[in-house]
């Protein structure tokens, strides 16, 4: 296990060097952290684990010059800061020698489960969803078959202030290549989704204890971050409650007035539920089951659950069960078309 945690952080960490950050029609893209230093000192994760970043990677030996210093809870630590820092660290987002937050981009594919279209269950025969969480934006490409037998296509997308569905991924960006159709009213359902996903919900409760935008919080260490918002006097708006050994959290949604989600962990800080209330919806995302589902030659310990449920006011309205993911900091770009744009935003 140690040969193998050791493998995937020095993959991972060569990763972070070549990459690069992109832009496209003014939206950010996935980007890297620096890698340390050669020959760097790697510190000591919770519990002891080996060195490295990520899952069994470092925390708590010192860090490395001008990133602060690296962090490790006290054993059974109760306390907001512990558990965000754990929640993180046990998901397989916190990377490089400081331990920074540093999962930007998903490219997540299902190999079943069902979505509700037009009140009907419809099979899923293809699923994939690829997410830039700084834009913020993503799109969801649905391929699934109706009771009747007929096929149901679309893709669903979000990116900053805008919502849309395209025929084909990228609809509309190449002039004459698919359709782009607005649809302003399903910006605050999509943001919901994005922010009480599995890598989603962390990101946007870390951003609420510090008292900042999503697009701000990324990138710092969770546990540093706090900190310096508190010497500031900031005042977060994420609080901690306990229900025996299970931590639940309750957040704001980012760019959802008055949607608050709670989440609540398992004893190995891992999410097994968000619900999020919003006006008159309740919606409640399960998940189960977390694994590794990276490419098997590029294992980085970064977790997913195995089966994602989300129900509306109680009916289910999609399920989808993993097959496989990329976390390593793949190009992720959700730029508006220009119809879209045109259109208007929220």
């Amino acid at each position: 296990m140690v040969a193998r945690r050791s493998l995937a952080t020095g993959v991972l960490v060569a990763l972070f060097a070549m990459a690069h950050v992109h832009g496209a029609q003014g939206q950010g893209a996935a980007g890297a952290a620096q890698a340390p230093a050669p020959g760097a000192p790697q510190g000591q994760g919770p519990a002891g684990r080996g060195a490295g970043g990520g899952r069994g990677g470092g925390g708590g030996g010192g860090g490395f010059p001008g990133r602060g210093p690296a962090f490790t809870p006290a054993p059974g630590a109760k306390d907001l800061k512990s558990v965000l820092y754990n929640w993180t660290w046990h998901m397989g987002m916190l990377r490089s020698g400081a331990e920074s937050e540093l999962i930007k981009t998903l490219d997540y594919h299902a190999e079943g489960g069902s979505i509700q279209v037009n009140g009907q269950a419809c099979a899923i025969t293809k699923a994939r969803i690829q997410v830039n969480y700084q834009i913020p934006g993503y799109r969801t490409q649905i391929e699934c078959t109706l009771p009747n037998k007929q096929t149901y296509k679309n893709v669903e997308t979000m990116s900053g202030d805008f919502a849309w569905d395209e025929d084909i991924p990228g609809a509309e960006l190449v002039p004459g290549k698919g359709k782009a159709t607005p649809k302003p009213a399903t910006l605050e359902e999509r943001r919901i989704r994005l922010w009480a996903s599995p890598q989603g919900a962390p990101k946007a409760a870390i951003a609420g204890a510090a008292g900042m935008p999503t697009t701000e919080s990324f990138g710092k260490n969770p546990a540093t971050l706090l900190d310096t918002q508190e010497k500031a006097g900031v005042k977060g708006t994420t609080t901690l409650a306990w229900q025996g050994d299970k931590a639940v959290i309750t957040y704001p949604i980012p760019g959802v007035p008055g949607a608050i989600a709670t989440a609540t962990l398992d004893s190995t800080f891992l999410p097994e539920r968000v619900v999020v209330k919003s006006g008159t919806t309740t919606t409640e995302f399960v998940y189960s089951n977390f694994q590794d589902f990276n490419n098997p030659l590029f294992k980085i310990e970064a977790l997913m659950p195995a089966t994602m449920v989300e129900r509306r006011n109680g009916t289910v309205v999609r399920e989808l069960k993993s097959k496989v993911t990329e976390i390593g900091q793949i190009y992720v770009i959700v730029p508006v078309p220009d119809s879209v744009r045109k259109a208007g935003g929220k």
